[in-house]
């Protein structure tokens, strides 16, 4: 894959000046972090995107602040034309929002005060999802002091509900659809493993999230009458055994149009080093479902449907003993998607499902619901971001076919990549967030050079 800007010359170029700008660009991820920006409370979203807007600005970007109003956080969107390959674009999606910092307590050093110690740069959203926002703008001054130009046409979506299920993002892709165009698009996040060895992300697995209601009494009775009234915890009980078995799930259809690992991404999920003892250790459990090990597990994380009972509440769950018949029972149960199931189909089939098992008077409320998204290890973006990877790190990326997660990559059209990386153990969504400073710059020089290498390709 040739390059007009080859690690030998130009590349070297805006590395220096990626390193040159260091200090500049960590006072402005100090900056980002200094203000709030919850999504759970909406506390300093505005304010945020104000500040992201005028970063863009400063940087020379054509911005613009997205509001759909009716209580949807704004995105915040700038692009750069590149004068000398206008025809290729790509597009850069993150989030300015965090999680709430709280327990408080817990905190070394206060959430959204930043500070560099040992290495790292800590606060709320240090790592998830701030300094990608500011060092991925940073990119444009890189490749404009070191080329005078940027390789292809760079775009920025910043959006502000990504902690909360990017509930309006949909919205937002079809009002302006435009916008959104790009010939691929580099995801946020990307990580380094305990070794040292980048990860590149290809896809996250989709989600469907219901809770199940079960109702009987108007009101909460003596227990002793469960001689003559039914127990609607005992029913959503019921009910909810007849979803899985042997760990598959036994809606009818359920499997239908589940989408068969190529040959390629079965090869790439063996080779993905994985280390069950760790989650075991941490979990402090004796084994994983069913004694699985190696392959199969590394398999099920990337592309196993799951049905997962989140929580179940009924009754009196105080301390003591309280006689009570309840007088309804919730269960609360997300079920993990994969390449081409879609939730719209499954809640029809869960809901017939129930019906012909006898449970027609179980209410389904749906929450959310997210397709899977798979990008081909074998698009311009993914070969690009392997070589940039070698001259980056001198070692390939491991390359992880899908998140057990999931994200709202299906949205976009485009091969999607999520390459970066600020090192493990950031204790993202937890107290004392922090930031890899060394992983985090050299994570972003990848980006650089894939960018580089996938506009010439």
């Amino acid at each position: 894959m040739p390059s007009r800007y080859s690690s030998s010359n130009s590349m070297i170029g805006v590395y220096e000046a990626i390193d040159r700008n260091k200090t500049k660009t960590l006072e402005k991820i100090k900056e980002i972090i200094r203000q709030p920006s919850i999504a759970a409370t909406g506390l300093g979203i505005r304010e945020c995107a104000t500040l992201v807007s005028g970063m863009m600005q400063v940087a020379g970007a054509s911005t613009r602040v997205l509001d759909l109003g009716d209580g949807a956080s704004p995105l915040v969107y700038g692009d750069f034309r590149s004068k000398s390959n206008p025809e290729k674009t790509v597009l850069f999606f993150n989030h300015y929002d965090v999680q709430p910092p709280e327990p408080l307590d817990l905190w070394e050093t206060p959430p959204f005060e930043p500070q560099e110690r040992d290495g790292k740069l800590f606060g709320r959203g240090a790592n998830d999802d701030k300094a990608d926002v500011v060092g991925r703008l940073g990119l444009v001054d890189a490749f404009t002091e070191a080329t005078n130009d940027i390789p292809c046409n760079f775009k920025f979506a910043y959006e502000g509900e990504e902690e909360i299920g990017s509930a309006h993002l949909k919205s937002y892709m079809e009002k302006f659809p435009e916008l959104f165009k790009a010939d691929a698009v580099i995801w946020e996040g990307g990580a380094i493993d305990p070794k040292g060895r980048p990860e590149m992300l290809l896809g996250s697995k989709g989600i469907m999230y219901v809770e199940l209601l079960a109702k009987n009494a108007k009101t909460d009775s003596h227990s002793s009458i469960a001689a003559i009234v039914e127990n609607p915890a005992w029913r959503l009980v019921r009910a909810l055994n007849t979803l899985k078995k042997d760990e598959r799930i036994t809606i009818p259809g359920w499997y239908d149009d589940v989408r068969p690992f190529t040959k390629k991404e079965l090869d790439l999920i063996r080779k993905q080093p994985y280390d069950e003892s760790a989650i075991k250790n941490d979990l402090g459990i004796k084994q994983l479902i069913g004694g699985m090990r190696g392959f199969e597990v590394k398999k099920s994380l990337a592309g196993k449907p799951t049905c997962t009972i989140c929580g179940l509440v009924s009754g009196y769950t105080g301390q003591g003993a309280k006689a009570v018949l309840p007088k309804e029972a919730r269960a609360k149960i997300d079920f993990r998607l994969v390449p081409d199931q879609d939730p719209e189909d499954l809640i029809v089939k869960l809901r017939m499902h129930l019906k012909k098992q006898g449970f027609p008077d179980i209410e389904i409320l749906f929450s959310e619901g997210e397709k899977a998204a798979r990008t081909s290890p074998d698009s311009e973006i993914a070969r690009a971001a392997n070589e940039a990877a070698k001259d980056v790190y001198g070692k390939p990326p491991i390359v992880k076919v899908s998140a057990a997660g999931s994200g709202p990559m299906y949205l976009f059209k485009s091969p999607v990549a999520a390459i970066g990386g600020a090192g493990r153990f950031s204790r993202a969504h937890a107290p004392n967030e922090n930031l890899d400073i060394h992983w985090f710059f050299t994570g972003l020089k990848w980006i650089a050079n894939t960018i580089n290498l996938y506009s010439n390709s």
